[in-house]
């Protein structure tokens, strides 16, 4: 056959093969069923294109507001955006696994922690060891750590103003809270405050690290090349890639490997010369370094420990921080929540520092409302994380899924939903509350029900706890001391009236998607309150 022939019958072979795949996934698909766009139904490039744009969330909004709650955004994947069908889908019911999404992310198969695992046995495992490093005993441990940073953290935020001048000079609250978690994480998870909130600081740079690390990998996670990836890395990728990397990439892994050095250091030396208990700094890293699983009565290997270790930073610095930025925007630009939730603290304690962990803090419902609306309105992580059928399939909201298919929630989506949280884009905590604003029990059970930022599950935040702490003590304790003005010239980390569909609306605080979220502002002042 000559080569003119060759050519024409391998270009009628690739056409055919479109042609047949396109009326088999319109058409034939076990998901053919479920409305979508047409060429989401057709290939997963549209949905790579939103994550490379960290728009994926407000993209599921549009599409739930187009099709209801229950539709198909990738020719193998459905999210089901109803409370039921979230928590059987990430419930014990859903018989599913995390995807391969996220066999993209470890720098090695040695570096799988318990978020990017996907064996549901290895998962187990891990995630028994890593239940100590949040137990009742190192929750109480990690307070100490919370409060001294909170209190340095406050104190210089009101020295940033000129002298004799009532309010500070405007500040980007993104970066100042930022600061202070990561200085808290530091604290727990390597042994060391990082000091990033200290103005002469010179690690500020770190938290764009980590984001420029996140913003190269989840677009390659999502992207059509995704799966080859994955085949490549045990075979000669994981070798090179420390040598191809981006800069923030081998800065970001080199920051938390010299961090972890020098604290197993430390802690191998308390082995051999043990102190007495009360001189035994009991962060994170003590706990986990001791940790057995109660089950084989194994811990974690040290690369193991790491891969948790930077887990820990990662997920609870950027969420934890999403949460307290969004809670300044709103009290920024909601005067009266402020002041009320400002009164309900102060009548609640009798001074600053009486604001600790105890049933005073925990009872504070305003409070507690106040963080459920701002979790509602900008959850950390806001697009839908993947979970692939299993062997035998799984039925949810009356529809049987194969093996193999993809099925999720999309928590931004859901959390916009109208039907379970009325008025969806006005920030109310009253909301949350049975009695207020008319408020029956079952919408506020409804409300309960369609909340997913912290997921659920087995694969729910193990952090949960802590990050209840962490976010109300930094929040009770800013509002003892001071009130909270929004910049007259910034409206930075709102939307804008001219902005693309989703980000139009200026005072709902905006987020970026790579997985977690970023952001961006808000500018605050603030001033002093009097006692």
């Amino acid at each position: 056959m000559s080569q003119p022939n060759t050519v024409l019958v391998g270009f009628t072979l690739v056409v055919a093969y479109v042609i047949v795949t396109a009326i088999y996934r319109l058409y034939f698909h076990p998901l053919a069923k479920f409305p979508g766009p047409f060429w989401a139904r057709l290939t997963g490039i549209p949905a790579w294109w939103h994550s490379r744009n960290q728009d994926r969330h407000l993209w599921l909004l549009q599409l739930q507001e187009q099709y209801g709650t229950t539709f198909r955004y990738t020719p193998n994947s459905v999210v089901i955006n109803t409370p039921t069908g979230y928590r059987t889908i990430f419930g014990p019911k859903g018989n599913v696994r995390k995807s391969d999404y996220y066999k993209v992310w470890p720098r090695t198969e040695d570096t799988v922690n318990t978020w990017s695992t996907t064996s549901i046995v290895q998962h187990g495992r891990k995630r028994r060891v890593l239940n100590f490093a949040f137990s009742e005993s190192a929750l109480r441990s990690a307070e100490t750590f919370i409060q001294k940073n909170v209190d340095r953290w406050l104190d210089l935020l009101g020295q940033q103003k000129n002298e004799g001048d009532e309010l500070t000079k405007p500040m980007d609250m993104e970066h100042q809270v930022t600061y202070l978690v990561f200085d808290i994480l530091g604290d727990l998870a390597f042994g060391k405050c990082f000091d990033m909130k200290e103005p002469e600081s010179k690690l500020r740079h770190v938290p764009e690290m980590m984001i420029g690390f996140m913003e190269l990998v989840h677009p390659i996670a999502w992207s059509p090349i995704g799966d080859f990836w994955i085949w490549l890395k045990p075979r000669g990728l994981d070798k090179l890639i420390p040598k191809i990397a981006p800069p923030a990439v081998l800065n970001w892994q080199k920051f938390v490997d010299d961090s972890l050095a020098t604290r197993t250091q430390k802690q191998q030396q308390l082995e051999s010369r043990p102190l007495p208990d009360s001189e035994v700094r009991k962060d994170f890293f003590h706990w986990l370094f001791n940790a057995k699983d109660p089950e084989t009565g194994h811990g974690y290997s040290l690369p193991e420990l790491y891969a948790e270790c930077e887990l820990l930073i990662i997920a609870g610095s950027d969420t934890t921080a999403i949460v307290i930025s969004a809670a300044f925007f709103y009290l920024s630009r909601h005067p009266a929540i402020q002041e009320k939730l400002a009164r309900e603290i102060a009548s609640t304690f009798s001074s600053y520092d009486e604001i600790k962990a105890g049933p005073k803090l925990q009872n504070c419902k305003y409070l507690t409302a106040f963080l459920h609306e701002a979790m509602r309105m900008a959850p950390p992580v806001a697009a839908e994380p993947p979970r692939m059928v299993r062997e035998g399939g799984t039925t949810v909201d009356g529809h049987y899924f194969p093996e193999g298919t993809l099925l999720s929630t999309a928590f931004w989506a859901q959390h916009y939903n109208a039907d379970y949280y009325p008025e969806p884009l006005r920030f109310r905590p009253e909301r949350w509350i049975l009695g207020e604003e008319g408020n029956t029990a079952e919408s506020v059970a409804l409300a309960e029900k369609a909340f997913c930022a912290f997921s659920t599950g087995s694969r729910g935040c193990v952090g949960k706890n802590m990050a209840w702490l962490e976010m109300r003590i930094v929040l009770a304790k800013t509002l003892w001391r001071y009130e909270i003005i929004k910049d007259p010239k910034s409206n930075l980390g709102g939307g804008s009236r001219d902005g693309r569909p989703g980000r139009r609306v200026e005072d709902q605080y905006q987020i970026y998607e790579m997985f977690v979220a970023n952001r961006k502002g808000p500018m605050v002042q603030l001033r002093e309150r009097a006692h």
